[in-house]
């Protein structure tokens, strides 16, 4: 009987230990992402990625973005991270007077957004290529074998022509990518499609005539586009307004506000897809442009829930997420 006692109180501890075990390897697996602070790396130095671009690579987040510590002539710096929250700074990809002898002189960069051709194997970064006055008007496309590598400048100027500025990149499912901008002195909106090593343009589609947009951010869902854009008020934030279509190039419906009249004082800057185990889940990522000035600006992130013709567009100072479920939760009290 003895015997039988302490086997069983054996087993119980076990039971317990791996519950135990198992409770502190699930609470693990929830990230919590906090609002309003400078992102900084492990070695203690700012980030500087702003208007990010985000590829996903295995469990790997790289992210791509201006490096204002020089504010007017920004490099575009290149970092990674497995939580959206720790981030680890790989290199400068595209700096000036090295990459392009126009760089840091005659032109700067903004918005550079990252893609990776999976027919040539390449990664490529579009972006909107500059001069001081905002005279140029024009985009450039570089690309490199690695994503860590050296990028080379490919192309520079107006796409088909047409004045290009604000800009954002999209790829569809069937692997089309397109370069999306504000056009002709930020009147409209121009997608641009792209030639399939994705270093030229190739069709432009006007989208919102004189609807003054910029600022665009796309994402899909199922067969339904959503695109997320700004007013062209400069640094100052504004209403940011939601379209939906069932095609990318027509059917837009007409803009729609969402959150509050100031975007909770950013800019959008991605919409990024967390597809888990159980669930998929959609974060914005917008710019809090001089906070309190260019080479401080905030990079801000929380979870949106699309319905089928709108969206659940709401600032968290806090939340939560598994990015092995995909889903994300409120901040739990401690």
């Amino acid at each position: 009987m003895k015997r039988f006692t302490l086997c069983f109180a054996i087993l119980l501890s076990l039971v317990l230990s791996a519950c135990s075990s198992s409770k502190v390897a699930s609470s693990k697996e929830w990230t919590k992402i906090t609002n309003g602070n400078l992102w900084l790396t492990a070695s203690g130095d700012t980030v500087q990625a702003h208007a990010p671009g985000f590829l996903k690579i295995g469990d790997t987040w790289y992210m791509v973005g201006e490096d204002r510590g020089r504010e007017w002539r920004p490099d575009v710096n290149l970092y990674k991270s497995k939580d959206l929250q720790n981030w680890t700074f790989v290199k400068k990809i595209i700096e000036n007077g090295v990459t392009s002898p126009d760089l840091g002189k005659s032109r700067m960069i903004e918005r550079a957004k990252l893609l990776y051709n999976k027919k040539t194997k390449r990664f490529v970064v579009w972006c909107h290529w500059e001069a001081s006055n905002y005279g140029a008007s024009e985009a450039a496309c570089f690309s490199s074998d690695k994503i860590d590598g050296t990028y080379r400048i490919e192309w520079s100027g107006r796409p088909l022509g047409i004045k290009s500025r604000d800009c954002n990149v999209f790829v569809d499912t069937d692997g089309t990518a397109y370069f999306i901008s504000t056009t002709e002195e930020n009147q409209h909106l121009g997608l641009f499609r792209l030639s399939e090593d994705y270093l030229s343009v190739v069709e432009h589609t006007q989208l919102f005539p004189w609807q003054k947009r910029e600022a665009p951010a796309i994402v899909k869902l199922g067969n339904k586009y959503f695109m997320f854009s700004s007013a062209c008020t400069g640094w100052a934030p504004n209403q940011c307004k939601l379209s939906w279509s069932n095609n990318l190039k027509q059917g837009w419906s007409p803009l729609e506000n969402i959150g509050d009249n100031k975007a909770f004082r950013t800019q959008p800057a991605a919409i990024l897809e967390i597809k888990g185990t159980k669930t998929t889940s959609y974060l914005y990522v917008g710019d809090r442009w001089k906070d309190p000035n260019l080479a401080q600006s905030k990079t801000i992130i929380f979870p949106v829930t699309f319905t089928d013709t709108s969206c659940d567009f709401r600032y968290r100072d806090s939340f939560e997420i598994n990015f092995k479920t995909g889903e994300w939760r409120e901040t739990t009290k401690p």
